[in-house]
């Protein structure tokens, strides 16, 4: 055998890979074009046998079992893939060496791009600048985990951004760059450019904050944090903004933000998202700025967040 591939096969939006065994010529497959040999193929690969057991489950003399377990063991079909001691003697146990056997005709590859889970129209309107050829298309940001910004804030939410990405990862894949950075390095790079998933509010990403008095919901300081609509505020720990707007440092780009004034708040905006964008998209436009205020709820009363309410 002169090398090992992967054989992929995809049905209903799902793929699957197995190993195939590549030979140079179709002679080398030879030894398992009889009808015995075929069966004694399928039946090692169901699980390793040794030949005695093999010859006795399928009837057939032992000697002819060797005959053929030798011919696919030197052309490499086979293998032994485990050694035991029986009544003295040493058992070898065989198997394929791999799922798939066959011969390859020199070039003709033609490069494929694996297609993405399929997405619901509201969803792929929302990512639908963050997620270009099946590639993500921006950075994620999160707030730094050391003291800064005017209130020498340690983030503590930056781990929600793994939530998102596995999220993210059924619809696309990762360009060639590390996507998530950090509040500080954004702002010390000057890379507001582009577009950007803000992760954590005023407090702690100050990207974010740079952003909040040009939202139309957004954070105000009144003896605490709370959200401001309009004439209504929203004082709860567990009350968060999602939202999409236009990138005021390149108006070709755009970003989408999950800011809570508490770090429960934020998470409750991730799994708004993640768990429930049916409901929360579901009168979206994508030429409009778009809001969302969310509380978070404790439905099974063990103190921590497992569904969502749209207040707005």
């Amino acid at each position: 055998m002169k090398k090992k591939n992967l054989l992929f096969k995809g049905n209903d939006g799902k793929y699957y890979s197995k190993n195939i065994g590549i030979f140079e010529h179709p002679k080398e497959l030879a030894p398992a074009s009889s009808e015995l040999a075929w069966k004694i193929l399928l039946t090692l690969n169901e699980k390793p046998m040794y030949p005695n057991d093999l010859a006795k489950k399928l009837k057939i003399h032992e000697q002819k079992i060797y005959y053929h377990i030798n011919k696919m063991v030197k052309s490499e079909l086979i293998e032994v893939v485990r050694e035991e001691s029986r009544h003295g003697a040493i058992c070898k146990f065989f198997a394929p060496t791999s799922k798939a056997f066959g011969f390859e005709l020199p070039g003709g590859e033609t490069k494929v791009k694996m297609k993405s889970k399929s997405i619901e129209p509201h969803l792929k309107d929302f990512l639908y600048e963050f997620i270009k050829d099946d590639v993500f298309n921006g950075s994620i940001v999160v707030g730094s985990p050391v003291p800064h910004g005017p209130y020498l804030t340690a983030a503590r939410d930056g781990h929600f951004a793994a939530q998102l990405g596995i999220f993210l990862g059924n619809f696309c894949s990762l360009e060639r760059r590390f996507v998530v950075k950090l509040d500080t390095e954004v702002k010390a790079e000057n890379a507001q450019r582009r577009n950007m998933i803000l992760i954590g509010g005023p407090v702690t990403n100050m990207v974010f904050s740079d952003l909040n008095e040009r939202l139309k919901v957004n954070f105000k300081w009144k003896r605490e944090w709370i959200i401001s609509s309009g004439d209504t505020e929203y004082t709860s720990e567990s009350d968060g903004i999602i939202a999409k707007i236009t990138n005021p440092w390149d108006e070709t780009k755009k970003i989408i933000i999950f800011a809570g004034a508490h770090r429960e708040a934020t998470k409750t905006c991730i799994i708004a998202l993640t768990q429930h964008y049916e409901k929360i998209l579901k009168d979206y436009n994508k030429n409009k700025d778009f809001y969302r205020i969310i509380r978070g709820l404790d439905r099974d009363g063990d103190g921590k967040i497992d569904d969502i309410e749209i207040l707005e």
